[in-house]
């Protein structure tokens, strides 16, 4: 597994490249395994400053754990958008005068979606879980 290759302790972290060589796995393997750990195993590992770590409990630790954490809502929030771009390039345009300046339901239970998503992600909004 691959919590088997990762250090407990920020200070102790490991690169990318030293854990390609540990697993004799490519990094996207690696990344995907990571993934797979925290989703079915419940073991966190961190991947902040050049290097992957377990958190050892320590008060350094948590705050790294917690900075990985805010990034990667970031990107959850800034992949949304994107996502929303390319949808919207890909519908085509409304030509007729009555519903070129119409939304549809559809679009606005997703810009309603991703702005709850939005708000979450920038501690607007509690999570559901959190309540």
């Amino acid at each position: 597994m691959i919590e088997d290759y990762i250090p407990k302790g920020y200070k102790n972290r490991v690169s990318r490249e030293t854990l390609e060589t540990l697993t004799r796995q490519s990094d996207r393997k690696n990344r995907e395994d990571i993934k797979q750990a925290l989703l079915f195993r419940g073991v966190l590992i961190v991947n902040i400053d050049n290097g992957y770590f377990i958190p050892d409990g320590s008060t350094g630790d948590k705050l790294k754990a917690e900075a990985y954490l805010r990034r990667e809502k970031t990107r959850t929030s800034s992949n949304a958008a994107v996502c929303k771009a390319i949808e919207k390039c890909l519908k085509p345009p409304k030509t007729d005068d009555l519903t070129k300046n119409q939304l549809s339901l559809f679009d606005m239970v997703v810009s309603a979606g991703e702005k709850l998503e939005s708000d979450i992600a920038a501690g607007r909004l509690k999570d559901a879980e959190e309540r």
